[in-house]
């Protein structure tokens, strides 16, 4: 027997030894914590501007909604006189024009920001504004005249649905030998559109007795335009409490809101608590309405805490020369004569408070932003007198 029979057999190694793995865990964790550290980072951030996006895009809806009705601010189907009557300029009554600084305080129920698993009914930080003005809606009914009598006429429909008049409506024969306008007494019968009885008695008229309403029909020659409106109708913009969530009703969301009513007799304010709603967007928190008469250098809501108050501010001024006076019953739509700048101010809001978006550990927020509209009316300062 040789040596080399009595050696120790010495088996190959294979794989780490503890300590290695342990060095390489503890490297894994470190990288592991890191990285989700930064994925925790990257999603928050992806979180936060999506939430701004949507916040923007909510805001810009709504001003687009408010661009186009606030351009046409004095806009009447026919006002063939300088000084209109059957319109009030008296404090406390229904006015042609109003800005009516934070009115109403807007409580909302949603998600406690320092507890998002409970609920938290509150005011809104800031109490939004109501702007509210008098007009004629031009209604999407577009038609031509196919034969008339002395009060009624019947036409070619082109577009709309003339079962959508209501009596009172405001109908114009856009006759090449002059324009007619008279109420219509209900919804139309088939084609055929019948006079209201009594048209020539409207009190919309001048102070110099000038009444653009007939009552009986002169003979157009087929194809003549046929225009449709809604005359007097007060439209308003404000902020309200909406439910929107059929799970739980309990919760609201502030939305604007825009509703319109006919111009009251009477001239008493409003009682908008009946009236249609329609949401123009949601999750809107502010809604700031202001005036300036010389191109934006002075802003008269600021400081105002009403209408009359403004009012007080616009009688100082004398635009072009001109004494402004809201309160003139010689001029209710005295807004016809004096361009004007309307700034409107809309701040809105993510849909739901996330922690992303909060700077406090453990809270949520929403994200908000404020973007601004300015508006001249394509109806301000026309020369009536």
């Amino acid at each position: 027997m040789t040596l080399r029979s009595f050696r120790r057999f010495r088996p190959l190694q294979h794989g780490f030894s503890l300590v290695e793995m342990l060095v390489a865990v503890m490297f894994i964790g470190i990288l592991s914590a890191g990285m989700l550290r930064i994925y925790a980072s990257n999603l928050a951030g992806f979180q936060r501007v999506n939430d701004t996006i949507s916040s923007q895009r909510r805001g810009r809806w709504a001003l687009a909604s408010l661009q186009d009705d606030v351009a046409s601010i004095g806009y009447f189907a026919l006002v063939p006189f300088a000084h209109p009557s059957g319109y009030s300029v008296t404090s406390g009554t229904q006015e042609a024009f109003m800005i009516l600084p934070s009115p109403t305080p807007v409580v909302v129920t949603g998600p406690d920001p320092t507890n998002p698993a409970a609920l938290l009914t509150g005011p809104l930080t800031t109490t939004p504004d109501e702007l509210q003005f008098v007009g004629d809606i031009p209604l999407a009914i577009q038609a031509t005249v196919a034969s008339n009598t002395a009060n009624t006429v019947t036409v070619n429909l082109l577009s709309g649905n003339l079962s959508d008049l209501q009596a009172g409506d405001a109908t114009a024969v856009l006759d090449a030998g002059g324009t007619q306008l008279f109420k219509v007494a209900g919804p139309a019968s088939g084609l055929t559109v019948s006079v209201q009885a009594g048209s020539m008695a409207t009190t919309q008229s001048s102070t110099a007795g000038i009444n653009p309403w007939v009552d009986t029909l002169n003979i157009y020659p087929a194809t003549t335009p046929v225009a449709f409106y809604r005359p007097n109708m007060v439209t308003r913009y404000s902020v309200q409490a909406r439910a929107w969530d059929p799970s739980n009703p309990a919760i609201t969301v502030p939305c604007l809101i825009r509703q319109q009513a006919p111009y009251p007799a009477n001239y008493t304010l409003i009682n908008w608590a009946g009236v249609q709603v329609d949401v123009i967007a949601e999750n809107i928190e502010g809604f700031t309405v202001d005036l300036s008469f010389d191109g934006g250098i002075t802003w008269l809501r600021q400081g105002a805490a009403t209408w009359d108050a403004i009012v007080l501010k616009m009688k100082a001024l004398s635009p072009g020369g001109k004494a402004l006076n809201p309160r003139d019953s010689y001029n209710p739509l005295w807004f016809r004569n004096f361009p004007c700048l309307i700034r409107m101010d809309v701040t809105s809001r993510s849909a739901a408070p996330k922690a992303a978006n909060a700077d406090v550990s453990g809270q949520a927020a929403y994200v908000r932003r404020t973007q601004t509209l300015m508006v001249t009316p394509r109806n301000f300062g026309l020369p009536l007198d």
